[in-house]
């Protein structure tokens, strides 16, 4: 495509669904721009000016009325040559919606379905790739302060239905992982996990499952292909068509690294990984009715597979809770107060999860319009709407422990929490 072909293919340029995270090198402030699928590596800094003009990146604004808005804003005329480089730039480094962008994902795609295992994408990043290190990294999180410890839970023993983990770094919340895998290692082992991740980036059809073998530094983790077999007869063959979500999403992994830590070898167990990607907006809005309803479709068609699989199942929800601060959109940092009352209405709002009310959940996050940005609500409320049993039960929940990360130099924070759900029964109201 010559450059004159391209700059009309970008007459309504639209940016992708990117993450933003802001950046301070002395007195200099910018913000970064990159891809949460990984499709594209690079990262965009933008000082504050120019990245006031990403708004109207929105596919509606032309090129000369982005140019305009500027001028009404910062009293500047930006160059045509200059408003071109800058959109040039941006499909250069495939964060603008496109044939470029297409292409380049085509053949992402194709990749990643020949490979016959889904890669140990953040070994050696986010967790030790060496399995000796990586296993005493592990251990550690069970023994340290704010871990666990070696005394057996009070549930040791019993049938687990269900835990809550978070899925930041393990260096920051490796002992709330530790937490919630104790209660797995101790209770009595299911046949499959059924782990249900929020994913980073947006998937359209709402859920992407695979069946790809996951690779961990410990051993193979493999997917349960007879669940998914039925799945697929039971309606679930639609929400494949975005297995490739699974490429770069950490979501799954770090949770089949320590399923593989505690079992590999020792037990046999498989999972069924499913990426979860929606909000409470997907609930009740007009322009959202069609895509929303795919909820109830996963939901129909899972209920229907775990009926014909017949098997123990035990469901890991894979999410944080609450994203406050500038990196997630807030004007000013956190202060002790406001992650006060953060961690007050993160704690009301598992209430509802611990008495398996999935819809007063929703609500809870609706009537907040979530101003905390809770990342979980998707597979947590996915896994509560699954667990609940025709007669009106639902398996008892418990917030084992709750914590925060700082993930940023402007104290942006990231809280999370470890829960457990047993499969004796409280009737709900």
């Amino acid at each position: 495509m010559d450059t004159q072909a391209k700059l009309g293919a970008m007459e309504h340029p639209k940016l992708r669904n990117l993450e933003f995270f802001p950046v301070r090198e002395g007195e200099t402030q910018s913000m970064g721009l990159r891809d949460p699928q990984g499709i594209s590596d690079g990262i965009l800094f933008l000082p504050p000016n120019i990245f006031y003009l990403v708004q109207f990146l929105d596919g509606a604004h032309t090129r000369n009325q982005i140019a305009g808005e500027y001028l009404k804003r910062f009293g500047e005329l930006l160059m045509p040559n200059w408003v071109d480089k800058f959109l040039a730039d941006l499909d250069e480094k495939l964060f603008l919606e496109g044939e470029r962008f297409e292409a380049a994902r085509k053949r992402m795609v194709d990749v990643y379905r020949a490979e016959p295992v889904r890669p140990a994408v953040f070994a050696g990043k986010s967790y030790e790739a060496d399995p000796g290190k990586l296993k005493a990294q592990l251990n550690g999180f069970f023994s340290s302060e704010e871990g666990p410890g070696s005394a057996l839970s009070e549930n040791a023993g019993k049938a687990l239905k269900a835990i809550v983990a978070p899925h930041v770094e393990f260096s920051q919340a490796g002992p709330i992982y530790a937490w919630a895998y104790k209660e797995v290692r101790e209770a009595k082992t299911p046949d499959v996990f059924v782990v249900l991740g929020a994913a980073r980036g947006i998937i359209e059809s709402l859920f992407a499952c695979t069946d790809k073998d996951f690779e961990t530094p410990l051993g193979l983790v493999k997917t349960d292909r007879e669940f998914l077999r039925l799945f697929r007869e039971h309606g679930g063959e639609s929400f494949f068509e975005e297995e490739f979500a699974h490429r770069k999403d950490h979501a799954i992994e770090f949770q089949a690294v320590f399923l593989q830590h505690l079992f590999g070898g020792t037990k046999p167990f498989t999972i069924v990984p499913v990426l979860c990607s929606f909000s409470h907006l997907h609930f009740g809005h007009p322009d959202l009715a069609t895509q929303g309803a795919r909820i109830g479709q996963f939901i129909e068609a899972f209920r229907k597979t775990l009926a014909a699989f017949g098997k123990e199942v035990c469901f890991v929800v894979s999410g944080d809770l609450a994203h406050i601060g500038m990196r997630y959109g807030d004007i000013k940092p956190p202060t002790d107060f406001s992650f006060h009352k953060t961690m007050q209405a993160d704690l009301a709002m598992l209430k509802h999860a611990e008495e398996g009310k999935p819809d007063e959940l929703l609500q809870f996050i609706q009537k907040e319009d979530d101003e905390r940005r809770i990342g979980i609500l998707p597979p947590l409320y996915t896994m509560l709407k699954l667990l609940g049993n025709p007669d009106g039960t639902t398996p008892k929940g418990t917030v084992l422990r709750y914590d925060r990360a700082t993930v940023d130099q402007y104290n942006s924070t990231v809280t999370y929490a470890a829960m457990a759900f047993y499969s004796e029964a409280s009737t709900a109201p």
